[in-house]
């Protein structure tokens, strides 16, 4: 018995270790800006998920992130630089009145929001902004980046039973996590 133990074990490390050693699958190009520094952008697609790129300048770009799936989420990526925050590093360095300007463009119109923070896996400070109601059917999240405004919009799909789900949201959280800005020369 304590063979058959020892031989499990030994498998199960084995595998452990393949696992460990498995590539992660490749991150998507977006392209590059160059307004407050030239970065390379990339990103990792949530499952049956792909990109496309609305438009893109060196200040920024729009992309979509889309599923043939109609019942899951529809994502939109919008980077731009804006003068204002040039000296911001990330919006973690923002003071609350800096904040508060960005959340009042979300009830110019009048919406009722709820507005909360959460964390990229690497400890970005994200501003998630939700609707006020029982059903969400949008969620915005913005971060800053060395000036760039990133703003993450998920709207449920166009044939969805309900609102956004915790797990989707968490799934646009996944993807600004593993969205890199990698520096490059001039």
């Amino acid at each position: 018995m304590k063979k058959l133990f020892a031989l499990l074990l030994s498998l199960a490390l084995a595998l452990g270790c393949c696992a460990a050693l498995a590539e992660a699958p490749a991150k998507t190009e977006l392209g590059s800006i160059n307004m407050n520094g030239v970065f390379k952008l990339q990103c990792s697609l949530p499952e049956n998920y792909e990109i496309n790129i609305a438009s893109k300048d060196d200040e920024g770009m729009i992309a979509v992130v889309e599923t043939e799936d109609a019942t899951k989420p529809m994502m939109f990526l919008v980077i731009e630089f804006d003068e204002i925050y040039s000296d911001v590093k990330r919006l973690n360095d923002m003071t609350e009145d800096q904040l508060l300007e960005i959340i009042d463009t979300f009830t110019d119109d009048g919406d009722e929001i709820i507005v909360s923070y959460r964390e990229t896996s690497h400890g970005t400070k994200l501003m998630v902004v939700k609707e006020a109601e029982d059903t969400v059917d949008f969620v915005s999240i913005i971060t800053i980046y060395e000036g760039y405004m990133i703003e993450f919009d998920m709207l449920t799909g166009a044939e969805a039973e309900e609102g956004l789900t915790e797990e989707q949201i968490q799934m646009c959280i996944d993807f600004l996590s593993d969205l890199d800005f990698i520096p490059e020369e001039a």
